[in-house]
């Protein structure tokens, strides 16, 4: 991995609310073309590790490093251009159609100009098969469909970090199918990906890295082969016993 370019750095990062500790020091390097699977227990922190990497929530403590330039409230528009996510309920905003969401933040932070914006969204609607949504409200679409506009909805802004926090657990198995090809087509191209999931046979085959949670900490992190086949820890263990 030292022949390979740090993106992202987490340094001790810890989150509290009130006397609940989330996070209770995390530290943590991304690099680029991994795909790490972040694994663990309902309430472990692993969504609230994905939304502080991104600043949706304020971390009480510690340090995030992005190419080498630390992300901090002057910079959070910039960083977040770099730092795409993907949630679990889609987030797309109801009242507008497909296609003003797809360019609104392009447009808004000046990435692109309006008729650039429609032209790649068109390109991106074709790509993933839903080429005659673009006029459509997110009311009118399925789960799977609202998903891959949500992820085509984050390659807008041509990120170099894709988050992905439980992209298909709003999902029936059908449309988790088609997501789970989309994320897969991304991992192929070389997208940096970091994604919480509970589909264990996924993490299998696209992770480069699965790092677990427990309790607000990484325990444990390795290759598949390593975390499935040859875990360290106790708690690991006990955790494929019930998973798998």
């Amino acid at each position: 991995m030292d022949n390979q370019n740090t993106e992202l750095i987490i340094k001790n990062l810890k989150k509290h609310y009130g006397k609940n500790k989330v996070l209770r020091g995390i530290n943590f390097e991304l690099h680029e073309g991994e795909r790490v699977v972040v694994l663990g227990p309902s309430g472990s922190g692993k969504s609230t590790f994905l939304r502080c990497i991104n600043r949706l929530e304020e971390p009480s403590s510690g340090q995030i490093i992005l190419d080498g330039v630390e992300v901090t409230d002057k910079n959070i528009r910039k960083i977040r251009r770099n730092i795409g996510m993907v949630f679990q309920h889609f987030n797309l905003i109801n009242n507008l159609t497909v296609m003003e969401n797809l360019i609104l933040a392009p447009v808004k932070l000046k990435v692109m100009k309006k008729d650039e914006a429609i032209k790649c969204a068109h390109e991106l609607l074709g790509h993933i098969g839903l080429p005659g949504k673009a006029d459509a409200y997110p009311a009118s679409l399925s789960g799977g469909q609202k998903q891959r506009i949500a992820i085509i909805r984050a390659m807008m802004l041509s990120p170099e970090i894709l988050l992905f926090d439980e992209p298909t657990s709003a999902l029936d198995p059908e449309s988790i199918g088609d997501v789970l090809s989309l994320i897969r087509e991304l991992a192929d191209r070389g997208m940096t990906i970091m994604i919480v999931t509970h589909e264990m046979s996924f993490a299998k085959e696209i992770a480069t890295r699965i790092v677990f949670v427990d309790k607000g900490k990484i325990i444990e992190e390795g290759t598949p082969d390593e975390f499935f086949n040859h875990p360290k820890t106790p708690r690991v263990r006990e955790f494929l016993k019930k998973v798998l």
